[in-house]
């Protein structure tokens, strides 16, 4: 096993990972042991407005950085974005000497690392995640990617950040959805890795995660020790794309068809229910256990409204997950919870008769 816990830091291959106490401390004490001729902050229009005055108070190191402020939400991860940046980055004498600071969730990870690492053919990047599906998720693991129109993650590749610094006081300027969103990755978590967390899920299935620390501390450990089974993504790591490929296509589908963004957790909460009925259809475990699996998704998250007619262009979507083989669906399902199976073929008949339950 390569990583270690010591008060609080982690170590993901050749990244460090800092929870909270030590973050800012860390953050100074690594920028002073390293030279670079000029660094560029991404924020968003939140993260510049909540987050970034902060950082710049308890790092002076910089204050004298380049700002790259990106519209909030899914549609800044796109190839016009990865232009733009680059473009500015470019004027702005970004050199193989550089660092990008992405302070941002998932949007602002995912684009900035992809930046940093085509860029010059690749600078230094750091991650400093802001919402509460970055810190246990996005920010950590070395994927990085943009959309191409409206499919998800189709570009992209995988690279190391230097340092992820997961600070939770950023987490109290969220509003109530945006936690909300990431509670469907914590129960994906517990239905895939570990019953003790899914039964605290169900424990505490309600709008608030009340201590963010212990609830980021179980997922980033969980998400570390299945990572550094396969970094590539070839077998174990999908045990992490439980829920994801019904969850991608809708929220490609509410891009393409509604011409509006449906949030990774909202989609995703849609994505465990689904998935979870393939897994009861294929799998036979008791109906018992999938309605509570169901419920408890349900007590937490609305109902999404996926009319009939959209079916085939959910299929059309999936044709594209990248997980597929030889032209067939390939999905993580389970056999019970904490027992999860990869690379299950999966029909098109089950996916209907899921969207339809």
């Amino acid at each position: 096993m390569s990583y270690s816990v010591i008060m609080k830091q982690f170590l993901l291959r050749d990244t460090l990972i800092y929870l909270n106490d030590n973050s800012f401390k860390s953050i100074n004490k690594w920028m002073n042991s390293n030279h670079f001729d000029n660094i560029f902050i991404i924020v968003d229009e939140n993260t510049s407005v909540h987050c970034l005055p902060v950082l710049l108070k308890y790092v002076p190191l910089l204050k004298n950085s380049f700002i790259v402020k990106i519209p909030a939400g899914e549609a800044s991860k796109s190839i016009e974005q990865v232009h733009t940046i680059c473009s500015y980055l470019i004027n702005k004498n970004i050199t193989r000497q550089s660092l990008i600071v992405n302070l941002g969730g998932g949007v602002v990870c995912d684009l900035g690392g992809f930046i940093a690492a085509i860029i010059k053919r690749g600078v230094k990047f750091i991650n400093l995640p802001t919402t509460l599906m970055s810190q246990i998720d996005a920010a950590i693991g070395g994927k990085v990617a943009v959309n191409l129109h409206d499919y998800k993650n189709q570009i992209g590749l995988f690279v190391d950040p230097q340092i992820v610094f997961l600070y939770t006081p950023f987490l109290f300027s969220l509003s109530n959805d945006e936690l909300l969103s990431a509670q469907a990755e914590i129960f994906k978590y517990g239905l895939i890795a570990d019953k003790l967390l899914w039964e605290k899920c169900k424990l505490e299935s309600n709008n608030e995660i009340i201590n963010f620390q212990n609830m980021i501390l179980d997922c980033v450990k969980i998400k570390i020790k299945i990572v550094d089974l396969d970094y590539y993504d070839y077998n174990k790591r999908r045990i992490l794309n439980f829920g994801h490929s019904i969850s991608h296509a809708i929220e490609s589908v509410f891009l393409s068809t509604k011409k509006q963004s449906i949030s990774h957790g909202f989609a995703l909460s849609v994505g465990l229910i689904c998935e979870t009925y393939i897994s009861y259809e294929k799998f036979k475990f008791s109906s018992e256990k999938l309605n509570t699996i169901v419920n408890t998704i349900l007590s937490v998250f609305p109902k999404i409204n996926l009319e009939k007619v959209l079916d085939e262009i959910v299929l059309k979507y999936l044709k594209s997950d990248k997980k597929n083989q030889n032209g067939l669906y390939n999905f993580t399902l389970i056999e019970d919870v904490g027992v999860p199976v990869v690379n299950c073929s999966v029909s098109n008949t089950h996916i209907i008769n899921a969207l339809d339950y």
